[in-house]
C-alpha cells in the first residue's frame, strides 16, 4: 500500500475540505474527481503508482478566494544538484525571514523538487486570489518558483511514493521521495496579504497617474497621434529605442515645450539620466532639428 498520509496531512485543518478533489493518474485519462482517500488509493493502485497527482485546492476554494497551500516547484533539467542547492537556499530563507522551520519537501522523481508551505487558511477577494498566490510563490521562493505554475490555484501535485514515468523512461528510478516532512506549523499569510494590497493600490495609483497625464497646453501645438502614443509609452516606463526618443524630442521642441516639460516625459524610462537627457534636449535645440516626416513616424512607432 502506497503511503500518502504525510502529504494528506497538509490538508488537515477544520476549514479545509479534502474530498471531493481533482486527481490524475497514468490510467485516468485526464483529471477526475475522487471522493475519498480510499478511492484515491484505488486509482493509485490501478495505475501501478505511476504519474499520480492530487490538486492543491478545489475549484470551490478558488471561487471563494480560499488559500491554504503555497506550492513551489523547483526544476533544473539535467542539473539536479543545482535544484537541490536552490531548495536549500529557499529553506534557509524561509526559516530566517518568515520563521517557517520545516515546510514539506519532496523530490519530484526526475529533475526537481516541490516545496509546499501550508498556510493558516485565508479568504481573499476571489478576483485577486490567483494574483495573491503568484505573489506568495514569488516572495516565498525568492523568485525561483517555476513560472509555469505561478498563480495556478487548482494545481495538481505529484503524490509521494509514486513514480514519475518521464524519469523511468530516462533510466532513473523515478520514485517521488519525501525529503522533509512538514512539522505541522502553518504560516500566517496575513501580513503578506496586507503588503500585497498596498502594492496593488500603488500600482492602481500609478495607472491612474498615467491615464490622467496630459501634455501642458500650448496654443497652436500639434502633437501627432503617433507621437502621443510614444509619449504614453515613455510615461509608462517602457524602454524606447533611440529614434523613438528623438521623435518625441523633436516634436515637442518644435511645438514650444520647455526643457522641464520634456524632462518630465522621459523621467520614467528605465535608464533615465537627468543630466544626459537635458544635454540632448539643449543640443537638439541648438541644432534646430525638425520633426520626423509623417512617412517615417509609423516605422519608428513600431520599432523595438
Amino acid at each position: 500500500m502506497i503511503d500518502i498520509d504525510p502529504f494528506l496531512a497538509l490538508f488537515d485543518h477544520p476549514s479545509i475540505i479534502l474530498f471531493p478533489r481533482k486527481a490524475m493518474t497514468s490510467k485516468s485519462k485526464g483529471q477526475v474527481i475522487v471522493n475519498s482517500k480510499e478511492e484515491l488509493l484505488e486509482r493509485i493502485e490501478e495505475a501501478n503508482a505511476t504519474d499520480c497527482f492530487l490538486a492543491s485546492h478545489r475549484p470551490e476554494d478558488k471561487q471563494k478566494g480560499l488559500l491554504y497551500l503555497v506550492f513551489i516547484d523547483i526544476d533544473f533539467k539535467n542539473n539536479i544538484e543545482r535544484a537541490k542547492k536552490i531548495v536549500d537556499r529557499i529553506l534557509a530563507f524561509l526559516k530566517r525571514e518568515y520563521d517557517i522551520k520545516k515546510p514539506y519537501v519532496q523530490f519530484s522523481g526526475f529533475k526537481g523538487y516541490h516545496v509546499i508551505i501550508p498556510l493558516t487558511p485565508i479568504i481573499v477577494e476571489p478576483c485577486l486570489v490567483s494574483d495573491f498566490l503568484r505573489y506568495l510563490q514569488i516572495k516565498l521562493s525568492k523568485g525561483y518558483c517555476d513560472g509555469q505554475i505561478l498563480g495556478d490555484i487548482v494545481r495538481i501535485i505529484r503524490l509521494p511514493n509514486t513514480y514519475n514515468s518521464k524519469a523511468i523512461s530516462h533510466g532513473f528510478d523515478g520514485r517521488v521521495k519525501i525529503v522533509q516532512e512538514w512539522d505541522g506549523e502553518r504560516f500566517d499569510p496575513g501580513l503578506l496579504w496586507e503588503e500585497f494590497k498596498l502594492n496593488k493600490l500603488e500600482e492602481e495609483i500609478q495607472k491612474q497617474k498615467m491615464k490622467s497625464f496630459r501634455l501642458p497646453y500650448k496654443p497652436g501645438a500639434k502633437i501627432r497621434s503617433e507621437i502621443q502614443e510614444l509619449i504614453k509609452m515613455a510615461r509608462e516606463g517602457k524602454n524606447l529605442t533611440h529614434r523613438q526618443r528623438l521623435a518625441i524630442l523633436f516634436e515637442l521642441i518644435n511645438n514650444g515645450y520647455g526643457d522641464e516639460e520634456i524632462l518630465d516625459i522621459f523621467k520614467n524610462l528605465p535608464d533615465f539620466d537627468e543630466k544626459k537627457t537635458l544635454y540632448f534636449i539643449q543640443h537638439a535645440r541648438k541644432k534646430g532639428y525638425k520633426p520626423f516626416r509623417a512617412e517615417n513616424i509609423i516605422k519608428i512607432l513600431n520599432e523595438g
